[in-house]
């Protein structure tokens, strides 16, 4: 089998050290751009998760307020619903006992 060598030759220092500030350039870019996708994907991860909870919250508040309305007026129905079973045994009462004095007076 017959290898295949290729010599290259020698690279002068100033070419070598332009190639590896090329490089270095090219790193840096990348770095920063790796940088700020990851912060930009952070900040929008971080507004969307607070307008979230900020949307929650008040959605939870209305259903609150409308849950404690609801359950005011069930209370007033029952309030009411309760006076108006109480004033009439207190209205049976006194009639039984108006028919029952009219009975022993005669």
């Amino acid at each position: 089998m017959m290898m295949l060598t290729t010599n290259f030759p020698a690279m002068p220092a100033p070419m070598f050290d332009a190639w590896t500030g090329a490089a270095k350039v090219y790193r840096d870019a990348m770095q920063a751009s790796a940088q700020q996708w990851v912060l930009s994907s952070a900040n929008i991860i971080r507004e969307h998760t607070l307008r979230a909870i900020i949307n929650a919250s008040q959605s939870c508040a209305d259903a609150l307020a409308k849950n404690a309305m609801a359950m005011q007026q069930k209370s007033m129905e029952r309030l009411m619903d309760a006076n108006q079973k109480a004033t009439g045994m207190m209205g049976q009462a006194f009639t039984d006992m108006w028919m029952g004095s009219k009975a022993t007076s005669r």
